[in-house]
């Protein structure tokens, strides 16, 4: 008496060798089951049979509902795990086809980073998982042959929708990113073409989006520009505008000092040294860094 067949496109030896194991703690108790094999087209078809005179009416429903949930619950993680990558690229190359090939691998893959790193609030892998096994569930308390590719395809909507939105959201991602690097291949141009002003700048970083630009000798620097820029303007970015200080001033090197935690103004660092590549050193302690005043180590004697 057949139980159970899973119509399956890819992996049947994985998934064979899941129901085996399953159907050998059923012999334990007693309960002979054996995992048959077949093709129909493209499709394996593992099915999952007993012998029928073992049986009662009470242990079939027992045996039967036992390896239905434990077939729910490995074919959800299976879709989480494997499946999902495909599904995942599917959208990609669907709803992003105007993207080049390197384009939508960058995409994929922020994709992935994004649901593995947990970006995506009550979608994380056990949440996914969980949503998956009650969907299982359901169509198994009433059929006992499932095809995995239809499954997806019709059963697991609010899925597929959800995932669709982890690409939406990582191609957005991933338009930033170019944005902001052309924004740095255009900076990087205005300073390379430009001749230093200064030798030297020193830049404190504070807290509070705050930051500082004293001279080699620790003395504030000012020209007609920078006193206008560095009025505080709330629609203005304080990043925007020490960059744009640091391009007026032109200078040779840039010394970076922080008088609050370093990793507090990464974001800003990070700009500071694609923009002035090899010109960005960083202190590692002085009075700057202290208080932002007195005379950088560099000056000392």
């Amino acid at each position: 008496m057949k139980i159970l067949s899973l119509g399956l496109s890819g992996a049947p030896d994985e998934i064979r060798a899941r129901l085996q194991h399953d159907c050998r703690a059923l012999a334990q108790d007693g309960f002979r089951v054996a995992v048959d094999e077949s093709s129909k087209g493209r499709y394996t078809f593992l099915g999952c049979n007993i012998a029928e005179g073992e049986l009662s009416f009470r242990n079939y429903e027992r045996v039967k509902n036992t390896l239905k949930n434990l077939a729910a619950q490995m074919l959800a993680e299976y879709i989480v795990i494997r499946e999902e990558k495909n599904l995942i690229r599917k959208i990609v190359n669907h709803n992003y086809y105007y993207f080049n090939e390197l384009e939508r691998d960058a995409i994929y893959e922020n994709a992935l980073k994004l649901l593995d790193g947990g970006c995506m609030g009550d979608f994380a892998c056990a949440d996914r998982r969980d949503r998956i096994l009650v969907k299982l569930q359901e169509y198994f308390d009433i059929h006992h042959e499932l095809v995995l590719d239809g499954f997806l395809s019709f059963r697991l909507k609010e899925y597929r929708d959800r995932l669709t939105e982890v690409v939406d959201k990582a191609v957005d991602e991933y338009m930033m990113d170019m944005e902001y690097k052309e924004f740095i291949r255009v900076l990087r141009y205005f300073v390379d073409v430009q001749e230093a002003q200064v030798d030297e700048v020193h830049i404190v970083l504070g807290d509070g989006d705050t930051f500082k630009i004293r001279d080699a000798h620790g003395r504030n620097i000012h020209n007609q520009y920078l006193d206008t820029i560095m009025v505080r303007n709330e629609e203005v970015n304080y990043e925007d505008l020490l960059i744009s200080a640091l391009i007026t001033i032109a200078p040779q090197t840039v010394m970076l000092h922080f008088s609050t935690e370093p990793d507090k103004t990464n974001s800003v660092v990070d700009t500071i040294q694609s923009v002035f590549a090899g010109r960005v050193k960083i202190c590692g302690g002085c009075s700057l860094c202290i208080n932002g005043i007195g005379v950088p180590e560099t000056e000392r004697n």
